[in-house]
């Protein structure tokens, strides 16, 4: 999915590029730094979700989001703004929702999994020339090689080309990472093991016992 992002501070577009470049759902078209400029590139480029900071010069957020209204219904509108209380204007435009200055990352991902939902919650897979998808919720195990990650879950296991870095940013509330090539789901931990100084943790539904590292084991236990 595209996206474009109005901000005329240029430290601003940056901060929340870096945090949607976590994201491979995503990706940026273009930044305007004023309304009007926005607007040009919206008609160029078609995005399918919009970052508005409501508080411009010229043509502010909220009026580029009324043209946005009439003239690209299906895209998606998020408002970024330093004053929550703009909160309500931004709903009687039919905004999806609105994020606080400075940007706080679970907060972009619930709202992001708000908007998008399932398409959020799925990842895609090859099969030979055949694309399949699997439920992020079924995935029990990620693990990562020089070259890809290995997924394995409900009812069978993929190569994916997503680090585990951005599995980890994009779905925070359903892995924990035990070891620094690997991320487990939260909700199947059965066990954490303790066997002669190496922890090994047990998953429903995934026989083989996981490595904990150390450094990892520590952080674990406080989660559960």
């Amino acid at each position: 999915m595209n996206y474009l992002i109005l901000d005329d501070e240029p430290i601003a577009r940056r901060r929340l590029r870096r945090l949607m470049s976590e994201f491979d759902h995503f990706t940026c078209v273009a930044e305007a730094a004023d309304g009007a400029e926005a607007l040009q590139l919206c008609e160029l480029n078609s995005p399918d979700l919009v970052f508005l900071d409501i508080a411009m010069p010229g043509i502010d957020g909220l009026e580029v989001a009324g043209q946005l209204r009439e003239k690209m219904p299906e895209c998606k509108i998020v408002f970024v703004t330093a004053f929550a209380e703009h909160a309500l204007r931004a709903f009687d435009l039919l905004a999806e929702g609105y994020l606080v200055k400075p940007i706080d990352k679970e907060r972009l991902v619930a709202l992001l999994e708000h908007i998008y939902g399932e398409q959020m919650q799925r990842l895609q897979y090859q099969v030979g020339h055949d694309t399949r998808w699997v439920a992020v919720s079924d995935i029990l195990v990620a693990r990562s090689d020089e070259r890809y990650t290995h997924i394995y879950f409900n009812g069978g296991e993929a190569l994916i080309d997503i680090p585990l870095k951005k599995l980890m940013a994009a779905y925070p509330r359903h892995f924990v990472q035990v070891h620094r090539n690997t991320l487990v789901k939260k909700q199947a931990v059965l066990s954490l093991e303790s066997v002669e100084g190496c922890h090994r943790v047990r998953l429903e539904g995934f026989a083989e016992p996981i490595t904990v590292s150390r450094r990892a084991a520590a952080s674990f236990k406080s989660l559960f």
